[in-house]
């Protein structure tokens, strides 16, 4: 093997050449290859032989990642839209209190659970496939979801939703690095990655807005917005289709199946859905009781048979390679992640329910009040889009970032009414700054994760990274559930809303020491590592 190919780590989506897997533990070793890189001594390859970039103009470039943008938007429309829809949903649906949080998590669950097996499918056939088809699965779905007169017919179609959902974020991993050259993906991904945190905030706005529609049997706002889920996809579906270029892949499509890990798949699963009822019954019915401990315990048991059975199969087979681990800032920045979407969900429920259940103000109100963070993590997309430059340097970027956020929760403890006065004090501006830190942050750790893998396994990072991200929010929120009942009165007592402040303040800064003290710096640009990108250094 020349020392080209050491160095960039080929890590072939194939598995035709098995000397090519072993080589990205040899250039992440390899000093002297990464030393020439750096120093302009050697050129990088930006391709693999599977995966060859097609020439496309600027404007389709762009216009693309707005798609694979908005297909993030919608998955995460799908659930913090319902930060506002759950209390009319129970109402129309007759779901009891205790179920009440399954219409969130019932589609998240879903969807965290399925984003690694998807990661692999993304990995082993085409992107545009698998990005079509679920993107089309989703809005389908949405339309028939529209019209469920009962709870249990609700809840296992969200969760299916779920599940086509999954199937769009590795999706449109790949396929932006298939389709943008190097010296424009930290742009893409900033853009890109920055939708998510965009979703969370404009959510609960076009849920305010649809609370206004006349309630009726059929016609109630939860019921329209699927359906405008549905108009809004399907014509982008169309759209896609025929301009994605295609994936292509050299193995048989008779052989593929064999890769897909069916047994890793489920033992995720079973990790992800048994830690998020663990916690989600445990807020429920109580954390002595065996709805909380049975399938908490069974969690870690599961998540530890799931990394122990992948170590143990092949490279070409496992779901989640274990030479990913040793992508250097890889397992840090995955840890790290998870209290990134925390931070919205932790605050936009809180002060939600604080405004419409508390203070007694409209839908459109309470999301009126939130309106300071989606402005401010768009002004902070637009920043990093226009200065690359502040995510060149990620342990700092992060560091900074994430200590706004901090600093922001520290206020937002100290408010007690969170109206009136209190909300110019306490909530306002540590909206705006918290906000557009985390965003900064979120972002860094978007174009970090990519920027460390190659090329041809940007689908199980994306998943990975996903994953992290869903879990944080999942085990933030049902945490939070139960920090609400610490003392009398639930939300209605501000205790409880500021224990359940606290306690993500700490989460958040713990993380962040471990990602300070572990984080290391790399001799040489992303690119020289993963042939991604070169502007993290």
């Amino acid at each position: 093997m020349n020392q080209k190919d050491m160095a960039i780590g080929r890590f072939d989506g194939t598995y035709d050449n098995p000397e090519s897997i072993l080589s990205l533990d040899k250039c992440l070793g390899d000093s002297q290859a990464l030393s020439a890189l750096e120093k302009g001594e050697m050129e990088i390859s930006t391709t693999s032989p599977e995966t060859e970039k097609v020439a496309l103009s600027q404007r389709r470039k762009w216009s693309l990642l707005m798609i694979f943008s908005l297909s993030m938007m919608v998955d995460v429309w799908s659930y913090s839209a319902f930060y506002i829809f759950t209390d009319p949903i129970c109402k129309d649906l007759n779901i009891l209190f205790e179920q009440q949080s399954w219409v969130i998590t019932s589609y998240s669950v879903a969807f965290s659970s399925f984003l690694l097996f998807f990661g692999r499918v993304v990995d082993l056939y085409s992107a545009k496939d698998v990005f079509c088809h679920g993107f089309v699965a989703v809005g389908v779905l949405n339309l028939i979801i529209s019209f469920l007169p009962d709870k249990f017919s609700f809840f296992v179609l969200r969760a299916v939703a779920g599940v086509a959902g999954s199937a769009l974020v590795p999706a449109a991993f790949r396929l932006v690095v298939e389709i943008f050259e190097p010296s424009e993906l930290s742009k893409a991904f900033s853009i890109y990655g920055i939708s998510g945190a965009l979703g969370a905030s404009t959510g609960v706005i076009i849920a305010g807005l649809l609370s206004y529609i006349p309630e009726a049997t059929q016609s109630t706002p939860w019921r329209w917005f699927h359906r405008l889920m549905t108009i809004l996809i399907l014509p982008t579906v169309g759209f896609s289709y025929w301009f994605i270029p295609p994936s292509e892949r050299k193995k048989d499509d008779n052989a593929r199946w064999r890769l897909l890990d069916p047994i890793g798949a489920l033992l995720m699963l079973g990790a992800v859905v048994a830690l998020t009822i663990g916690l989600t019954f445990g807020a429920s019915y109580g954390w002595k009781t065996p709805s909380f401990l049975v399938p908490f315990l069974l969690s870690p048991i599961l998540f530890i048979l799931f990394f122990f059975y992948e170590a143990r199969l092949p490279v070409e087979r496992a779901i989640l390679p274990s030479q990913t681990w040793k992508i250097p800032n890889f397992t840090i920045t995955i840890v790290f992640a998870l209290c990134m979407t925390a931070w919205w969900a932790v605050n936009y429920l809180a002060f939600i329910q604080v405004f419409t259940l508390v203070n007694k103000e409209t839908a459109i109100m309470a999301a009126v009040r939130l309106v300071p963070e989606a402005v401010a993590a768009f002004v902070a997309t637009i920043c990093l889009a226009i200065f690359p430059s502040i995510l060149g340097k990620p342990r700092l970027s992060i560091f900074l970032g994430t200590l706004l956020g901090i600093a922001a929760y520290i206020m937002f403890a100290h408010s007690r009414t969170m109206v009136g006065e209190d909300y110019w004090r306490y909530i306002f501006s540590p909206m705006i700054f918290g906000s557009a830190g985390t965003m900064v942050a979120y972002t860094g750790v978007n174009v970090l994760v990519m920027t460390s893998v190659p090329s041809e396994i940007a689908g199980v990072a994306g998943s990975m990274l996903q994953v992290s991200l869903q879990v944080g929010s999942a085990v933030a929120l049902s945490v939070q559930a139960g920090l609400l009942t610490v003392h009398p009165g639930s939300i209605y007592n501000s205790a409880n809303v500021q224990a359940s402040y606290y306690f993500q303040l700490g989460v958040t800064a713990l993380l962040l020491v471990a990602f300070i003290v572990f984080y290391k710096p790399s001799k040489a640009p992303a690119s020289a590592r993963s042939a991604v990108s070169p502007v993290v250094h």
